[in-house]
């Protein structure tokens, strides 16, 4: 049970950054 947790959380936080990350990429493209 806890590593299913540690799991989605990790994965959560790996989609969080890659959205931030291309986010950041869509900005540097557009300006």
């Amino acid at each position: 049970m806890i590593t299913l947790i540690s799991y989605i959380t990790f994965l959560f936080t790996v989609l969080l950054v890659g959205s931030v990350l291309f986010a950041g990429l869509i900005k540097i493209k557009l300006i």
